[in-house]
């Protein structure tokens, strides 16, 4: 090749990074990493995402129906993570124990009577919402619509005043019955929600809170110390005849180095 006869992409007006891309007018086409090892796709020449588009075929996702082994319509997946999610979270609190959230899944979807495992999801959440309050707290009775109408009471700014499902609330077990499984999930995470805003879990929120700020404190003090650590034996290695400079040095950094476990000392005594 000849000294002068090659030009790169950008004098030639083809490169497709997003500065030249703009000042052509054409769209970037952003990350492509994942599309150079698909056939027929030429990134150099591209000129618009839109023939990207064109050219990348994507694969059809296979939509989600069964959470923890249990069938669900497919609108109410996320709703079921968010329960289980809940419970990952803050079933200890709640008395929630292992197996219940699963169970109480697979209670609200296959049965229409009130089981005992579902009321006592709900009447746990009360408690946690409740304790506290002016008012002496005694549980609810599993077997009775007093649990039903005051989950209604708790979730009504969620809903219309009118709404069907808050009417069925009000009439207890006989309404709650029959509301379908995608309205008794929604007023379960509706009534979980109500329940984040209660003293208890805020409390633990920012406990844990707290504890990750504190790991990620002594995690970065570690790695400070290593680092430092690497870097005074390195320095001790060459030091020779007591060289005053390097000596000061060394000492800054023995200084940086006991700084750096004062900070992780006070982070592992906030956990």
């Amino acid at each position: 090749m000849k000294k002068g006869a090659w030009e790169c992409a950008k004098c030639r007006k083809e490169c497709n990074c997003s500065v030249c891309q703009k000042k052509r007018g054409d769209e970037p086409t952003g990350r492509m990493v994942h599309a150079t090892n698909r056939p027929k796709v030429n990134l150099v020449q591209t000129k618009s995402i839109s023939t990207l588009k064109d050219e990348i075929v994507v694969p059809r996702g296979t939509p989600v129906t069964c959470i923890a082994g249990i069938k669900l319509q497919s609108e109410d997946v996320g709703a079921a993570i968010q329960f289980l999610e809940f419970c990952r979270s803050f079933g200890k609190i709640c008395k929630i124990g292992k197996g219940q959230p699963e169970e109480t899944l697979r209670h609200l979807t296959e049965l229409q009577e009130v089981s005992s495992v579902v009321a006592d999801v709900h009447i746990n959440l009360l408690s946690v919402i409740e304790n506290g309050k002016d008012n002496p707290f005694d549980k609810y009775p599993r077997h009775g619509d007093e649990w039903i109408r005051k989950v209604g009471e708790y979730i009504s700014l969620t809903f219309h005043a009118e709404d069907f499902t808050l009417q069925c609330l009000n009439q207890g077990v006989s309404g709650y019955r029959s509301l379908n499984p995608s309205c008794k999930l929604e007023v379960l995470n509706c009534l979980c929600d109500e329940a984040l805003s209660c003293e208890k879990l805020r409390t633990c929120i920012d406990n844990k809170d707290r504890k990750c700020v504190a790991t990620q404190e002594i995690k970065a003090a570690t790695r400070k110390q290593k680092e430092l650590k690497r870097r005074y034996d390195d320095m001790t290695k060459t030091i020779e005849g007591g060289d005053t400079a390097n000596n000061e040095e060394a000492n800054d950094i023995l200084s940086q180095i006991k700084e750096a476990e004062e900070v992780k000392q006070a982070a592992q005594n906030g956990l």
